[in-house]
């Protein structure tokens, strides 16, 4: 996920010099991550929140399983969400509102400033990738925890 930001936005900065292709490509970009990306978060997060509640049931006082770290595994993976609305949405608003301004004529917009916004678009998908990741190190820690009881 974070190669979005730390491959593909450099190749654009190495091979866009006009601001509508370059928009245009982030628009592109950014269709194709909206089209896979949230089911993955959706089906991680599902599949935690079931590791999660199969070892709450199966939880007892003297056999305890490890269900919080599966919950928190979850809670984290799906806080990317939350994160994109309040955090990415104004910059993905801009950007979009920019291409749709440009319209046909790649000198509507500036191309320094489109640079910039994709930019810290770049670095708000990279710190969006962390929850994820995290989710994946907790349900992994989860796992080997079962694995050693």
């Amino acid at each position: 996920m974070a190669s979005i930001s730390i491959v593909t936005v450099p190749v654009l900065f190495d091979t866009v010099t006009q601001p509508l292709p370059l928009l245009t490509q982030w628009a592109r970009l950014y269709h194709y991550g909206h089209m896979v990306m949230p089911a993955f978060c959706v089906a991680a997060t599902s599949l935690f929140a079931y590791s999660a509640l199969r070892n709450r049931v199966a939880a007892s006082a003297t056999n305890p399983k490890p269900w919080r770290i599966y919950a928190s595994a979850a809670a984290t993976t799906i806080s990317m969400v939350p994160f994109t609305w309040i955090v990415m949405a104004p910059t993905n608003n801009r950007l979009f509102g920019l291409k749709e301004l440009a319209g046909g004529k790649s000198s509507a917009a500036d191309f320094a400033e489109v640079r910039g916004l994709i930019a810290s678009w770049a670095w708000m998908h990279i710190a969006r990738s962390v929850f994820p990741l995290v989710g994946a190190v907790l349900g992994l820690r989860g796992v080997l925890g079962e694995l050693s009881m």
